[in-house]
């Protein structure tokens, strides 16, 4: 069983090849073309102009990834045009990690226990810990008062 969102995309994918030159569908093997004919979603309608170029259009994360793999395996011919594709591939995922990384600063977590190895470093005498005085709050001293009225 195929999610929505595949067929979805299959959809999408035979709606922007129906856009791009006869040459490059012909490439495509005809099982792969009814594979993705007879998944895609009867009922969705793609709207997009699937005449412009890829980076253009606004579809779904999975067709993307379904045209990549075309384009990898059926419309690169040399080694060399696979290879930059690839090279291609993986300069997107790096710059896209990277977005991420700033988004959500992993690093934070990092540079906390960092800080906390060098307090605990710092209070580490000859491979033991060193006793700290411990500091009585305003309220625990407040309430050790009354307790000491009550007595």
């Amino acid at each position: 069983m195929i999610s929505t969102q595949y067929s979805n995309a299959m959809a999408e994918t035979l709606h922007y090849l129906k856009g791009i030159r006869k040459e490059d569908v012909d490439k495509i093997p005809s099982n792969f073309l009814n594979f993705l004919e007879e998944h895609a979603s009867k009922g969705y309608q793609c709207n997009f102009d699937n005449t412009k170029p890829l980076s253009e259009l606004e579809v779904l994360p999975e067709t993307r990834g379904l045209i990549g793999t075309i384009c990898l395996n059926y419309w690169c011919t040399t080694k060399e045009q696979k290879e930059a594709f690839q090279n291609k591939l993986r300069e997107n995922e790096r710059v896209y990690q990277e977005k991420q990384r700033e988004k959500y600063n992993p690093d934070v977590f990092g540079k906390m226990s960092a800080e906390a190895n060098s307090a605990i470093g710092s209070a580490n005498i000859s491979g033991t810990m060193a006793l700290q005085p411990v500091k009585e709050s305003i309220f625990t001293k407040i309430k050790n008062w009354f307790k000491s009225l009550l007595h």
